[in-house]
């Protein structure tokens, strides 16, 4: 049985390098925060190259994460039909969904590990598709999976990339390239793995996970300005790829560039309005320009959508609360990001709020 390999991991640190500027009673927290350190990373093979998540999602400490994602026809098409998705892991039952009218399904509560999906099409010429999945820190990684025909498997495109931004044909020279930066960039070897990216990209400049995932490698080395112009320029090659405008919000955060993220968040959301990732960045965005409302709209929605892997909003909906002076709301909020992650980066912060909070 062939399978790919999807590693997932989440940061254990604050989203922003500084917290937006708040009223005196944080004045406290107008420090730098440790910036991100890990991402999604991605293995596959020549046939399935994957950039999952390429956007860097910080949530603190949550234990479980969901597999959700779509499966596609080989022409590219949404699957009309049932398909089974059973995920299986180590010492665990089986769990098996199915697909709507549109191919998507989604699993939740899932724990730390690696796991195997079977994608089974009950009827049509398909073959059975095996992905493996390794999932750390309650990552919510969301696949895009492609069928391949029966006795066609030599020349099938099959794979998994991240949502709306299927890759396009690009040299094999390049994809080699790509798929050791990937390797690096698992290893820790972010230095090496920029080099790869920009080998893979001096082949085939418009390559777009290339683009993207150099972008990323900058946003590790906290290198702001320059993971903004890999993103912009991931952008130019496609401007319905969800993940370069979730990664560009990012880094006009950690920039200050308050306005700017909100727009580019904003147009994220528009592309993939269930992203809890989009509307959490959103509503920290909108937080730096003073959109008070907005911020505890996005923020509510990505709890909503995302559940506890998203837990750090709770830390953001009670600066929110401070903002508006309302003190139970905000006490309320602070507690919850502490006992929904007590060792979080935020933890130390919430407890000092928590202090000046008292009556």
């Amino acid at each position: 049985m062939k399978t790919n390999t999807i590693v997932i991991s989440t940061c254990l640190t604050l989203l922003i390098a500084h917290p937006v500027a708040l009223s005196n009673t944080i004045e406290a927290f107008k420090q730098p925060a440790t910036h991100l350190a890990r991402t999604g990373k991605v293995s596959s093979n020549r046939s399935a190259i994957a950039s999952l998540p390429s956007a860097l999602i910080a949530f603190s400490g949550a234990q479980r994460g969901s597999v959700a994602g779509q499966v596609l026809l080989p022409s590219g098409q949404q699957a009309n039909t049932r398909i089974r998705v059973t995920l299986s892991g180590y010492r665990i039952p089986s769990t098996t969904v199915y697909t709507d009218n549109k191919g998507r399904f989604s699993i939740p509560g899932v724990s730390d590990g690696t796991y195997t999906l079977e994608i089974l099409a009950e009827s049509g010429p398909y073959e059975t598709v095996y992905q493996e999945v390794r999932i750390i820190y309650g990552a919510h990684p969301m696949l895009v999976i492609t069928l391949r025909e029966k006795g066609n498997a030599s020349k099938s495109n099959a794979g998994v990339v991240s949502a709306s931004e299927v890759d396009q044909q690009v040299p094999e020279a390049a994809r080699k390239e790509y798929e050791k930066g990937v390797q690096y960039s698992e290893k820790g070897k972010i230095e090496d793995a920029v080099d790869r990216f920009k080998k893979a990209l001096a082949i085939s400049p418009n390559y777009l996970m290339a683009r993207n995932n150099l972008g990323v490698q900058y946003l590790k080395l906290g290198k702001w300005e320059e993971a903004a112009e890999q993103f912009e320029s991931a952008i130019a090659i496609n401007s319905k790829a969800l993940n370069p405008r979730q990664n560009l919000g990012i880094a006009l955060i950690e920039q200050k560039k308050y306005s700017q993220a909100v727009e580019h968040l904003n147009q994220a959301i528009s592309l993939d309005a269930s992203s809890p990732a989009a509307h959490l960045y959103l509503g920290i965005a909108s937080l730096g320009v003073e959109d008070i409302d907005q911020a505890e709209r996005e923020l509510s929605t990505a709890l909503s959508l995302g559940g506890d892997g998203y837990s750090n909003a709770h830390f953001y909906l009670g600066l929110v609360y401070m903002k508006k002076g309302e003190r139970e709301p905000a006490i309320r909020e602070l507690k919850t990001y502490l006992e929904k992650v007590p060792k979080g980066e935020k933890a130390p912060r919430a407890k000092q709020l928590l202090e000046k909070l008292k009556p």
